[in-house]
């Protein structure tokens, strides 16, 4: 079963991200040098939540980034969760996102997401559709994002996809919807960035929070694919 469940996460992260290329974030707890000249750096913080079925809660398996107009394989990126920065808890789960990009625009599409616990496992994805660009030699927070699922009321975008019918319904994927708050917590945020990587500790970063989530932006995203 578990065997499974993996290769249907890698069926439905290929299926969102168009075979989109693994990149781990950047930097790591072992960074020694931050380097810039090339590759900027993004980072965020984000807690996911699963107020509807709270007994599964979303872990995060992979930010979705586009590049341009994401023609080919290496235009769609996608950046892997890992345990540096990592807080999960049973209310809800809180993570340090770090993103090195080289410079131009792209669109941060959304996070694919996973939750399970036997015998039932559900996939969930966050559309956030942020179109950003990437400035030459530079550190940027993003702001915190807070991802919530609750009950869904007809015509919102899902959570998830209903296919497999028992366990997105299990895990109320299926039948819950997206809030995502958007909010400047950089003092808070840098803290904790500055804590787990210290090459971060003397570095210039700027406050570019993004804007407040667009719902309905989201929706016609949804229901486009």
């Amino acid at each position: 079963m578990k065997k499974l469940y993996g290769v249907l996460i890698a069926v439905v992260v290929m299926f969102l991200s168009g075979c989109a290329t693994p990149i781990h974030m950047s930097p790591t707890k072992e960074t020694q040098a931050l380097e810039t000249t090339k590759s900027s750096v993004l980072l965020m913080s984000l807690t996911m939540k699963n107020d509807f079925h709270p007994s599964y809660q979303p872990s995060p398996i992979v930010v979705n980034v586009e590049r341009g107009d994401a023609n080919q394989r290496a235009d769609r990126l996608n950046f892997l969760f890992d345990q540096d920065g990592t807080e999960e808890s049973k209310t809800e789960n809180h993570y340090l996102v770090r993103m090195s990009l080289p410079p131009g625009k792209y669109v941060v599409r959304g996070i694919t997401a996973q939750s399970g616990i036997f015998p039932f496992h559900g996939m969930c994805y966050t559309p956030l559709n942020y179109d950003i660009e990437v400035k030459p030699n530079s550190i940027v927070y993003l702001g915190h994002v807070d991802a919530a699922v609750v009950e869904r009321k007809d015509g919102e975008l899902r959570a998830g996809p209903v296919i497999p019918l028992i366990d997105q319904a299990a895990t109320g994927f299926s039948g819950g919807t997206w809030t995502v708050d958007v909010a400047d917590r950089f003092d808070q945020d840098m803290g904790d960035f500055r804590k787990v990587f210290p090459v971060l500790e003397k570095a210039d970063v700027q406050d570019e929070v993004l804007p407040a989530w667009d719902k309905k932006k989201a929706t016609d995203w949804w229901q486009a694919h």
